[in-house]
């Protein structure tokens, strides 16, 4: 009885150190969001971590979710999307850096694809996310991944009101009014500029985070601005009236991509952990 309670106590820990997930894939992707309901699994859609979960799941014969840096919306884009997998073993890791960017679709491509520290979070460790928006001034049926204005804006103007932007605000009249947060919605813009060409231009804009439709928003009410519908300096008024109402129209998805996410380095190496004297990240 003794050897058949000792076996079978061992036999307990083989399995769970079998379920145990020590080992994290990094996945970096783009794609293309026209026929995508958004990154988010949904029940009756396409979407895009729809996608990866089935093909992962796949190549490991078992289900296994991808974890996303952020939740772009239906037809918006990516040029640098990240994902991350927990899996139980070095195999697993190296089966699917083998055999998974050879299986997307002709929508996604997988940019890089490697194994990052077990305390790497694709959502929760990002420490910037940058965006961009692209606007055509004139019109082009064989341009068809931005907004196509139709006319020219005031420049200066727009210039003007993107500045009031920088630094620390409360994004609240930015944000879709049934997702705002309980931590008073504010976010830390570090880039927020537009470049400028004779029948184009493209918005950049980089923070801490990004609240829901908080882009599309911003260049929603810039391009009223560059139209004359609304003065540069009443930023920080809209600002101050947490009201998505004040903040004027919302820019349409196809225009929208999520360019990059940044990670503190060391969760880039394989063999770092929370114990490392360097500290910790949350994960």
């Amino acid at each position: 009885m003794a050897q058949d309670f000792w076996q079978d106590c061992q036999d307990a820990v083989v399995r769970r150190n079998a379920d145990r997930e020590d080992f994290r894939l990094r996945i970096d992707l783009a794609y293309v969001g026209r026929d995508f309901q958004g990154w988010q699994i949904q029940a009756e859609a396409r979407t895009v971590q729809g996608e990866l979960r089935n093909l992962i799941s796949r190549v490991l014969d078992r289900p296994v979710t991808p974890v996303g840096a952020g939740r772009t919306d239906t037809g918006v884009h990516a040029r640098g999307q990240v994902a991350h997998v927990a899996l139980r073993t070095q195999a697993e890791c190296d089966r699917l850096v083998r055999a998974l960017p050879g299986m997307m679709p002709g929508d996604i491509a997988i940019t890089g694809i490697r194994r990052v520290s077990s305390s790497f979070n694709a959502r929760v460790s990002a420490t910037s996310r940058r965006y961009s928006y692209h606007l055509l001034l004139g019109r082009d049926i064989f341009h068809p991944w931005c907004w196509q204005l139709g006319r020219h804006l005031d420049r200066d103007a727009v210039d003007l009101a993107s500045s009031h932007f920088l630094g620390v605000h409360d994004f609240t009249s930015f944000c879709k009014a049934s997702s705002l947060k309980d931590d008073g919605n504010t976010c830390d813009v570090s880039l927020c500029t537009w470049v400028w060409e004779s029948d184009r231009a493209v918005f950049h804009v980089q923070a801490n985070r990004f609240l829901h439709h908080m882009v599309r928003n911003l260049v929603g009410l810039l391009v009223e601005i560059g139209c004359g519908r609304h003065d540069p300096r009443d930023i920080p008024r809209i600002l101050g009236a947490r009201s998505r109402s004040a903040a004027g129209g919302m820019a349409p998805p196809q225009g929208l991509f999520l360019e990059e996410v940044t990670y503190p380095e060391q969760l880039l190496d394989p063999d770092w952990n929370p114990s490392t004297p360097s500290g910790g990240v949350e994960a």
